[in-house]
């Protein structure tokens, strides 16, 4: 079988050129993530500080998510897309800013961590749904996971330049970290421009609202409609139990710092190990047939998610915490690609972007709360066992919809049955 034929999604060049675009975006988006982790860290010493800046996303994320996704159901998503990456391109900028002249007070950093939430509010909707504009139905699932590559590559890619940079004494007034969010800020460029180069008016308007009770009215047609798709609220919820539960991002820092003795390059190694079994595993699914039971997939690989983490709580050396990170990110990444499927192709294209609005709220609302519980539980039982906690709790979400959760569970990919 030839490349096109196992990559069929990459045969679409608006495709191409998106994804393109997002990889040289998404490398600058995780470098700033891992620095500002580790910025705060060290500005602090609190891991607990660390997961607040998950409350301060989530607030933000759940309050404008919903009307980010009625916004993608009535404007060009191209339009939408350019607007909201040009405003997260300048908060960056603005982070670096305050990072070059010592204005980097925890406050000012949750400000701008905030705003940007606001940002990706309205930005994430308008994504997830153009996806499904970019690629005819039979190669959405291809191309979801050559996105998940993407995606896993910069996971990969931008904690490591971070290391390097947060370890690079700088020049001048510029030191590493502000490199490290001059860098992001400078990457938005090439998404920019890539979705510049998209056709306009790719997506299906809905009914088009023109006052406040008509933007409500259209938010409860979007919840009306997941939840009587048992399967799609099924893997919105266990999404978010898992990622709540098992997430560990947050500790990251303090376990680098504290428990390996790490310096800021081995904290680079450490954060970019997740990305790294992703990456794997999305360059499996991108290269193997589609599976067909991915809703047992799903279960299993939230249940393997949850053990990789407990180990990963106990490792004694940096290696096997490595090895275990990099078995988290690869079944989460398999979880992630299945869902995103089983998301898009069971919504119609005028219904997306509210129903990716309420996916974001749980695949979001789940990690950036979960920083913030276990920074508070690392606080009173340490990071070890925060971690192992969370990932038992993990491991017992993913039983329970396995006896349970008979609408995922029994869920079989077909791409005739998708209404588009």
């Amino acid at each position: 079988m030839s490349i096109a034929e196992r990559l069929p999604s990459l045969r679409h060049r608006d495709f191409l050129n998106f994804q393109f675009g997002s990889l040289v975006s998404n490398i600058g988006t995780m470098i700033q993530s891992a620095a500002i982790m580790w910025h705060v860290y060290h500005l602090t010493h609190s891991s607990l500080n660390v997961g607040l800046m998950g409350l301060v996303r989530v607030g933000p994320l759940l309050t404008f998510s919903l009307f980010g996704g009625v916004l993608a159901d009535q404007v060009d998503r191209r339009t939408l897309l350019l607007v909201t990456q040009a405003g997260m391109a300048v908060l960056a900028g603005a982070l670096s800013y305050i990072t070059l002249t010592g204005r980097d007070t925890i406050g000012a950093i949750y400000l701008v961590v905030g705003l940007s939430a606001v940002a990706r509010a309205f930005n994430g909707p308008a994504r997830q749904a153009i996806m499904a504009n970019l690629v005819p139905a039979e190669d959405f699932a291809n191309a979801a996971s050559i996105n998940g590559i993407v995606w896993r590559l910069s996971d990969v890619s931008g904690p490591i330049v971070a290391g390097f940079l947060i370890a690079w004494k700088g020049v001048g007034a510029v030191s590493g970290l502000a490199a490290c969010y001059l860098l992001n800020a400078a990457s938005f460029v090439a998404v920019i421009i890539a979705i510049w180069l998209l056709p306009k008016n790719l997506s299906q308007s809905g009914k088009r609202v023109r006052n406040p009770r008509e933007v409500i009215e259209s938010i409860r047609e979007g919840f009306t409609f997941v939840r009587g798709t048992r399967v799609l609220r099924s893997a919105m919820i266990v999404d978010f139990w898992g990622t709540f539960l098992s997430g560990a991002d947050a500790l990251l820092p303090a376990f680098a710092a504290s428990i390996l003795h790490l310096d800021a390059r081995g904290y680079g190694v450490l954060a970019a190990a997740s990305g790294t079994g992703a990456f794997l595993a999305a360059g499996a699914l991108a290269w193997l047939p589609t599976v067909r039971r991915q809703g047992r997939l799903v279960i299993t690989m939230i249940g393997l998610y949850g053990a990789a983490t407990v180990f990963f709580g106990l490792s004694p050396n940096l290696a096997s915490a490595v090895f275990f990170l990099a078995l988290t990110g690869a079944s989460d990444m398999i979880s992630t690609v299945l869902r995103q499927t089983i998301r898009q192709l069971t919504t119609p294209d005028f219904m997306r972007g509210r129903m990716s609005s309420i996916a974001s709220m749980f695949q979001i609302s789940g990690p950036q709360l979960g920083d913030f519980e276990a920074g508070a539980l690392a606080s009173g039982i340490g990071e070890r066992g925060s971690i192992v906690t969370g990932g038992v709790g993990c491991i017992m979400v993913a039983l329970w919809y396995w006896m349970r959760g008979r609408a995922l569970k029994e869920y079989v990919h077909q791409v005739e049955a998708v209404s588009v």
